[in-house]
């Protein structure tokens, strides 16, 4: 079933903002997952906005979003919801209607025409690096489902990882895991009623529960997650053919996940080896590859000082364009980085970066489009709508590789002497006590 041209436009629209907001987004997948037919896709919830956004970008199919009926309630883009197929949720908290009935029966009849659905579990956004616990809805809504007659419905959890959610031009990871086959579950159980079966329901809860979690990240607090994350750089930087300038962020969390999975006995000293490393890697203003390649332990990258050389005649060439680049679109960088900075929760922002993005870069390329037309006629408009976003991807191109170029460079030195062998004995340990974990 295809969808409606609303719908398809509101799925370019939200690609359109992940690739303007986020640099590098990162899609891993279990090998050979079917995306179609009837599927209630959960997952959780820390970045508002941001979170559709980069599922959508994720996804082949536009979904139908589940979200609290606040939205609907919003002045100018309260509209929105109903046009692209959303489907509201009534939470007494906000005041809304006690009953669910047409939350449920709209889901039912969505996953009865093969749609994909989508549904935040928790229910509300989280500021910390852990899931809140996820509630009954999802189950409900997939075991009311199969008791109204969809068959072969899945359940797809998909975690979403940010670097930074609240930023600007940061690197994303979207992990789909490994769907839940409801009717093989319903199977292994005996006799399922629906959604009224309390049993069940609390039983595919906790099912759904442990799926997402392992997909999403789970650590206990941030600097638990910094540090995993330390061991995880350790450990990819160790078996990497040939040691590439930066760990890939997506093969980073997900390996930090899979320590943070360990059990306490494994975790807790893993944490507290690799705390200490990244202060004394800071503190000798290095890098794990750079320690690693004084220690012998991996080879430096082939052709590295080219890709440095590389990498700055790159920023040189398109250096004018991104200076016009900068002057074009002065008004929505300004925007967003107020947005992006705004003074309130990072959920909040991280709802307020997509939107402000797209919105205003939308508008100041229409803009400097109609100008360009009006002044030059539709040659020089036609001109303008083509080299718009050809200057704005110059400036983000010449700025993101003059950090990388900063970052290598902070980075350079190797250190040498005591605090050299202090380093490498320390990295050896953390090496040890992470490849045991896992």
């Amino acid at each position: 079933m295809s969808a409606p041209p609303r719908r398809n436009l509101a799925q370019r629209l939200a690609r359109l903002a992940a690739n303007l907001v986020y640099r590098d987004i990162d899609l891993q997948r279990t090998p050979g997952i079917d995306l179609d037919g009837p599927i209630l896709a959960v997952a959780n919830h820390f970045g508002g906005l941001a979170d559709a956004v980069l599922i959508i970008d994720a996804l082949p199919r536009m979904p139908r979003i589940v979200a609290r009926d606040v939205i609907w309630q919003v002045p100018v883009v309260g509209r929105l919801p109903a046009t692209i197929g959303m489907i509201p949720v009534h939470r007494s908290a906000d005041g809304g209607r006690a009953s669910n009935d047409d939350m449920f029966r709209s889901a039912y009849e969505a996953l009865g025409g093969d749609e994909l659905v989508l549904i935040f579990p928790e229910g509300v956004t989280q500021d910390v690096p852990h899931m809140a616990q996820v509630r009954s809805g999802a189950a409900r809504i997939a075991l009311g489902a199969r008791a109204s007659g969809v068959a072969g419905l899945r359940i797809l959890p998909i975690g979403i990882h940010y670097e930074d959610k609240a930023g600007f031009r940061t690197r994303a990871l979207v992990q789909l895991g490994e769907p839940i086959d409801l009717d093989a579950w319903a199977a292994d159980r005996g006799e399922v009623a629906g959604a009224d079966d309390r049993t069940a329901v609390a039983a595919l809860t906790q099912v759904i529960d442990t799926a997402l979690r392992r997909a999403a990240p789970d650590f206990p607090d941030w600097a638990s997650a910094q540090c995993l994350q330390a061991a995880a750089e350790v450990l990819l930087t160790d078996v990497a053919p040939q040691p590439p300038a930066a760990v890939q962020y997506g093969d980073l969390e997900v390996l930090a996940g899979r320590l943070n999975r360990a059990p306490q006995a494994a975790r807790e000293p893993l944490v507290e080896v690799a705390g200490r490393y990244r202060q004394q890697v800071r503190q000798a203003r290095t890098s794990d590859l750079r320690v690693a390649e004084a220690a012998g332990l991996v080879r430096a990258p082939v052709g590295g000082r080219s890709r440095w050389v590389f990498d700055l005649v790159v920023a040189v060439l398109l250096l004018p364009y991104a200076l016009i680049g900068a002057l074009v679109a002065a008004l929505p960088l300004l925007a967003v980085i107020v947005a992006s900075r705004w003074r309130t929760a990072p959920a909040v922002r991280a709802t307020l970066v997509p939107g402000v993005a797209l919105l205003t870069f939308l508008l100041e390329w229409g803009v400097f489009s109609w100008q360009s037309l009006r002044d030059g006629g539709w040659d020089t408009g036609t001109v303008a709508v083509l080299l718009f976003p050809f200057l704005v991807g110059s400036l983000f191109v010449v700025a993101e590789r003059a950090t990388v170029l900063r970052t290598r460079w902070r980075s350079r030195r190797s250190p040498a002497g005591e605090r050299q062998a202090s380093l490498a004995a320390l990295r050896a340990e953390l090496a040890e006590r992470g490849w045991a974990a896992l």
